[in-house]
């Protein structure tokens, strides 16, 4: 019975066209990180994009309702129509409900006439999300297209306004209580002097790099681990 989850999530590296595969839905009470995409370059190294709350928040993981328009699905329909799991991951929802509702569709056992679990199918062109609560900016369709534009737009300003919801590029450690000024964090120990007093280029000594060995392998929150871990 497991083999077909497997299955489901082999594929959600190779689909590419029209949709956006969501993960870390299920947020728990503490967590660092949650409703995240994965960008992938050219050369193959992911990045991951994820909402990492500054403090506690409530955050609503179990509405009834799907957002900008997108259309709520009833387990039970979805098997009385015989849709495959692989359709319901091409819908933008998240890859856990992908897999739960895989998990039913495999072993009907599990569901019942009264069952109100459901998925949504995000209609709109951009949206994505549980509950198609995300909409891509630069009305586009793939994430990945999205960061390129959005990269794009800061050459020139940032007329979509993409760091309004948060200092995501400011690095925020190093108090400068007589300027605004909001350091890159390649701002820092870069060798040239941006506060007046020069607190970015102090104590660079101190940062650690680190590198892993050629017989490790480099996880997303950048631990190293021995090779023969990776894919096990």
């Amino acid at each position: 019975m497991l083999t077909p989850l497997l299955v489901t999530f082999a594929l959600i590296f190779t689909i590419r066209d029209g949709r956006v595969l969501l993960y870390n839905t299920e947020k728990e009470e503490a967590v660092e990180k949650f409703d995240c995409v994965y960008y992938v370059p050219n050369d193959g190294e992911e990045i991951s994009y994820c909402r990492r709350p500054g403090g506690n928040q409530s955050y609503n993981r179990r509405k009834n309702e799907c957002n900008n328009h997108g259309e709520k699905r009833l387990f039970r329909h979805l098997l009385n129509e015989e849709i495959h799991p692989n359709i319901v991951l091409k819908w933008s929802s998240s890859v856990e409900m992908a897999d739960l509702y895989a998990s039913v569709f495999y072993n009907d056992s599990f569901i019942d006439d009264d069952d109100d679990r459901f998925v949504c199918n995000c209609t709109k062109s951009g949206t994505f999300g549980k509950y198609c609560e995300y909409q891509l900016t630069h009305e586009v369709e793939l994430f990945s297209e999205a960061i390129k534009a959005q990269f794009e737009q800061k050459r020139t300003g940032d007329s979509w306004n993409t760091q309004r919801y948060g200092k995501i590029i400011c690095y925020e450690t190093l108090p400068c209580p007589s300027s605004p000024l909001c350091l890159d964090w390649r701002d820092i120990c870069d060798g040239a002097q941006e506060y007046l007093n020069g607190t970015d280029e102090e104590n660079c000594d101190k940062l650690e790099f680190n590198e892993c060995e050629d017989d490790e392998f480099r996880c997303t929150n950048g631990m190293c681990i021995p090779e023969e871990f990776w894919l096990d």
